[in-house]
């Protein structure tokens, strides 16, 4: 019978002795039911060579690449997208500035929308640059179909490009798409 209630009150005492950690409910308003997801974008590379023509001389006027950009034309997307974070990473190994716009179009070649045109100095190893597009306040670009980006060396700045250089341009880009529930 004393063994009983010894270790009755060593079981209770236990429980109210025993470590617990405090419940925080402030971690609610951290929370976050906005699906995210990334997808990569455009990713190219350019060699020394793409910027010359085939008689070696460096090439006067831009350089343009188009891709399209499908997943904006999805039902589900066009409905529920409400921002997209654009994150581009570019490494300029030249001796040479270079200008980069990128440009968001529609079928018919109409911009959506434009990211303010990137000076990518010479000899960058990692330029970096984020563009935030909210969907209220740029509708127009859930009809982008395209994304045209051009390249062009700036004229005033560093030694001509040597075709025998074995450095590439490369830019990678990802967007991180946010979505309503």
């Amino acid at each position: 019978m004393i063994l009983k209630k010894y270790c009755f009150f060593l079981i209770l005492g236990s429980l109210f002795f025993s470590c617990v950690k405090d419940v925080d409910f402030n971690q609610i308003d951290d929370f976050d039911s906005k699906p995210k997801y990334i997808a990569s974008l455009v990713f190219f590379k350019m060699p020394a060579l793409s910027f010359l023509d085939n008689t070696n001389n460096e090439i006067t006027g831009p350089i343009i690449d188009e891709s399209e950009l499908t997943i904006i034309e999805e039902e589900i997307i066009q409905e529920n997208l409400e921002e997209i974070v654009f994150e581009f990473e570019i490494t300029n190994p030249f001796n040479r500035n270079i200008h980069l716009n990128i440009q968001f179009l529609d079928d018919l070649n109409i911009t959506t929308y434009i990211i303010p045109p990137l000076l990518i100095q010479a000899n960058t190893p990692k330029f970096e640059h984020k563009e935030v597009i909210t969907i209220n306040s740029s509708p127009l670009f859930l009809s982008t179909k395209k994304i045209r980006v051009s390249l062009e060396l700036s004229t005033v700045t560093g030694t001509p490009i040597d075709p025998n250089d074995l450095n590439e341009f490369v830019l990678k880009s990802a967007g991180t798409f946010t979505f309503k529930i």
